[in-house]
């Protein structure tokens, strides 16, 4: 989150507590999803107008929030896949760890470490998933999907644990930027699916995850818009 780049996830890894378990909504589950529905809309200083949105995707919530903007697709995809370089370019998820673990092909693993501020008393959060390129029609995606236990990278997974004692590993994590050339730009679409259970009350997830997805693309956007020059 997207948790991306996966950022939009970075405000709900600060939410989340102990989950039940559960099954990640795979990319085809997302991007088939047609109940979406708007929660709210933002003016970004970076992204424009930025919708949110809201579904129920195999039983997990899930955001998506959509934008319009005038930078060519190409760099949007270089930014979604630089996952070492988050640690520099996402401003406002505080990814203080990143690290490709393989790559092959247009399939890349690799873990994150979100350093969850003091003030929230969460404590931090890291994933290990499995991102991929997926050709759709004209558009693009950077997909992603946990992989259960560090999958093939059982022993950094292990070693990881070890050095970062206390950090939670969510146990839903899965989504993707969808990125569609227009004329004048690229229409951005963001995905991110999470269990909406923990601690805090649903309501206040919801207020606090709309507001932050707009600085989730807004990062993305602006990183974009530099290498362009």
């Amino acid at each position: 989150m997207s948790c991306k780049v996966h950022l939009g996830l970075a405000l709900a890894c600060l939410l989340l507590g102990s989950l039940p378990a559960a099954a990640d909504p795979s990319w085809s589950q997302i991007r088939a999803q047609s109940s979406w529905t708007e929660h709210t809309r933002k003016q970004h200083d970076d992204a424009g107008e930025v919708t949110v949105l809201k579904a129920t995707v195999d039983g997990v919530e899930c955001w998506r929030a959509d934008a319009k903007v005038d930078v060519d697709s190409k760099y949007m995809m270089d930014v979604a896949m630089d996952i070492e370089g988050t640690v520099d370019w996402a401003s406002t998820a505080h990814v203080s760890e990143a690290k490709i673990l393989s790559r092959s092909g247009s399939t890349l693993e690799y873990y994150q470490l979100l350093d969850v501020p003091g003030w929230t008393l969460a404590k931090d959060r890291f994933w290990f998933v499995r991102g991929r390129v997926v050709n759709e029609s004209g558009s693009t995606s950077f997909t992603w999907q946990k992989l259960d236990e560090g999958g093939a990278h059982d022993t950094v997974y292990a070693e990881f644990l070890a050095d970062h004692e206390g950090a939670i590993e969510p146990p839903i994590n899965s989504g993707g930027w969808h990125f569609t050339p227009v004329a004048d730009g690229t229409e951005i679409r963001y995905h991110i699916c999470t269990d909406s259970g923990g601690q805090i009350p649903q309501k206040i997830q919801s207020m606090a995850t709309s507001s932050t997805l707009p600085d989730t693309v807004g990062d993305l956007v602006r990183e974009a818009r530099k290498r362009a020059k």
